[in-house]
């Protein structure tokens, strides 16, 4: 992967020079240019007034609501060309005061620091730490000629006028949270560039006693990939058989090193798919120009518009996710599945099955996987996996950290399913890993989802959600289900209604297999729970039926709720659709005696529209 990381990174040099350039932002602060030269045999500023004050052009107080004017553009250059490898590679280590810039032509720190250290070591504390620390280290990637020249100009005046200087630039009036950058003018961006250069190339490793020469090349550990923590033994691995891991040689280090500081630019896409074949390194410069130039802020849009510009599938390509600056995630993907088929690679389609109006929640001839993450398996989780933001982007919490918060969706029951499923769903959109995914995790996922819905139902209303995620369940079965022609619960929800309408309705049709009997009993504890006349009805009161394992307590429990609501079903001389099915329910024993296995179709039978349509009820006959 180190290879293919160097790569991508080599490509975009060659193809889109100017994103190494374009990255990174001003922190907040006072810039400050310093025209420093000899006058008398002193060096002096050349840029300052009678007063000692800096010209207008040469300084200027940056904030998030400033524009970005010639000169804040000059400056973020310039930080660009002094930035800190990492916060152990500065010049000054010790006090870790000027930990801003790492420039033998600049010197940045931070207010509240000097301020901090002003109470512990005093001015003159702090202008040691400036000579014996910043200078004498920036001076080791030096060369001669204007270099030095230069450098000896900063060095000598800042160590003389360093303090003279902070009050001519209003010190005292800025922000504690404010960085402070003196650096020289004089010096273009490209020799700025020189002496960093060097600087990165001594400091991309990780330790010096890591490093090794092999065929006089210097290899080591890269910095970004590995840390070593030699006083965390906790963090330490204590079984590896070798002590280190990869080595790189310089130029593949300030590779890596460059590919870390595009992720922490937020300049590449997440995830960000590396495709490794030579033949396709340009796709991952059209990646780049995609997210950068033309504004496909989310990784579906990007994925759409390079099918559509390489009219073929993607294939070959390392994908990485990343949080908080590392890669958490990385796999190979060998091609990838932008339109969906079923097992028996036919188009399919989820719609809904139970509520009055048969809207179609996904097809997969018009829709594609990306989709099919936001309106099928969000739902699943309450649409706590993906959510829009208010700017209008998608917030996908794949690898976030999850906070249990159950008036929004995310209730104990989600929060578990999240963590134990959310991975599996990464893998099967981003990576086309489908076997990943099982039937059996679809009817745990959607049992536990239903169940906990109806265990927070109030006043009935969760019954459009809970409709949805039944149909989304029979819906998903074509997907993952291998046995989906034969268990098409689809097809059988209607087949199963339309048959209990007619035994209901004859006395010589009778409930013949267990479909049959669930279906049936979950109409008779619809009709029955709806006579409550409860300030109050709830969905919850279907969950007691549900947890019954056996099918004699399953029906006692049944017979229970009719002694309490008895009195609200009318005697008819002739017997009429309740009073048939709730006999056939009664008497049937079912083959499969485990009533967990039944839970599917029960919900079925119970969230269909009623077949009993002879007695008007006055709490409604179904609520939608």
């Amino acid at each position: 992967m180190i290879k293919e990381i160097c790569q991508f990174v080599e490509t975009l040099e060659e193809e889109t020079p100017d994103l190494f350039e374009e990255g990174g932002k001003l922190k907040e602060g006072l810039y400050v240019a310093l025209d420093i030269g000899l006058n008398d045999g002193k060096y002096e500023l050349r840029n300052s007034d009678e007063e000692g004050r800096i010209f207008k052009e040469d300084i200027g107080l940056f904030t998030k609501k400033s524009e970005i004017t010639p000169f804040f553009e000059k400056c973020r250059l310039v930080m660009r060309a002094s930035k800190p490898v990492s916060p152990a590679k500065i010049f000054n280590p010790n006090k870790k005061i000027f930990n801003v810039t790492c420039s033998p032509f600049a010197l940045g720190f931070t207010k509240k620091i000097i301020d901090k250290n002003l109470s512990d070591i005093g001015k003159s504390g702090i202008l040691a730490e400036l000579t014996n620390q910043y200078f004498k280290k920036a001076e080791d990637f030096v060369e001669d000629g204007p270099f030095r020249v230069w450098f000896e100009a900063m060095k000598i005046y800042l160590s003389s006028h360093f303090w003279s200087l902070l009050e001519k630039v209003g010190y005292d009036e800025l922000k504690d949270t404010f960085v402070i950058v003196f650096f020289l003018k004089e010096p273009t961006i490209e020799d700025f560039k020189m002496p960093y250069q060097k600087y990165q190339g001594l400091n991309v490793f990780n330790k010096a006693d890591f490093n090794t020469t092999y065929d006089h090349i210097l290899y080591g550990i890269s910095d970004c990939l590995s840390t070593f923590n030699d006083k965390k033994r906790f963090l330490q691995h204590q079984s590896a058989c070798f002590k280190y891991n990869f080595r790189v040689h310089g130029e593949e280090a300030q590779l890596i090193w460059k590919f870390y500081q595009l992720l922490q630019n937020k300049q590449l896409p997440n995830p960000l798919p590396i495709f490794v074949s030579k033949d396709e390194a340009n796709v991952n410069s059209d990646v780049v120009k995609l997210f950068n130039n033309e504004g496909k802020a989310s990784y579906s849009e990007i994925i759409r518009s390079l099918l559509t510009k390489r009219n073929t599938n993607l294939q070959n390509f390392y994908l990485l996710f990343v949080q908080k600056g590392q890669i958490i995630d990385l796999d190979f993907v060998p091609v990838f599945i932008y339109t969906l088929k079923n097992k028996n690679s036919e188009d399919f389609e989820i719609k809904e099955l139970f509520g009055a109006e048969p809207s179609v929640y996904f097809q997969s001839s018009k829709n594609n996987v990306f989709d099919f993450q936001f309106n099928i398996v969000n739902y699943i989780f309450n649409r706590q996996l993906v959510q829009e933001t208010k700017a209008g982007s998608l917030w996908i919490k794949y690898f976030d950290d999850l906070e249990i918060k159950p008036d929004y969706g995310l209730t104990d029951a989600i929060y578990n399913l999240l963590y134990k499923y959310r991975r599996v769903w990464y893998d099967f959109i981003y990576k086309s890993m489908q076997q990943e995914i099982t039937m059996t995790m679809i009817d745990e996922m959607l049992t536990d989802s239903i169940i906990d819905d109806l265990r927070h139902d109030d006043e009935l209303k969760k019954t459009a959600q809970i409709r949805k995620k039944l149909s989304i369940w029979f819906g998903l079965q074509p997907l993952f289900d291998n046995q989906f022609k034969i268990n098409n619960m689809a097809n059988k929800t209607v087949e199963l209604q339309t048959k209990l309408r007619s035994i209901a309705q004859s006395e010589s049709l009778h409930i013949e297999n267990d479909d049959e009997f669930a279906f049936a009993a979950g109409q008779v504890i619809w009709k029955l729970l709806v006579q409550s006349e409860s300030a109050n009805r709830s969905h919850a009161l279907l969950e007691p039926f549900l947890q019954k394992a056996e099918p004699t307590l399953f029906k006692q429990a049944i017979a229970n709720t009719f002694n309490m609501y008895k009195h609200k079903f009318v005697l008819y001389p002739n017997k009429y659709e309740f009073d048939k099915l709730f006999s056939e329910v009664m008497g049937f024993i079912p083959t499969n005696t485990n009533m967990k296995e039944h839970l599917p179709i029960i919900l079925a039978g119970y969230f269909s529209d009623s077949i009993f349509k002879k007695e008007k009820d006055n709490n409604n006959l179904k609520p939608e």
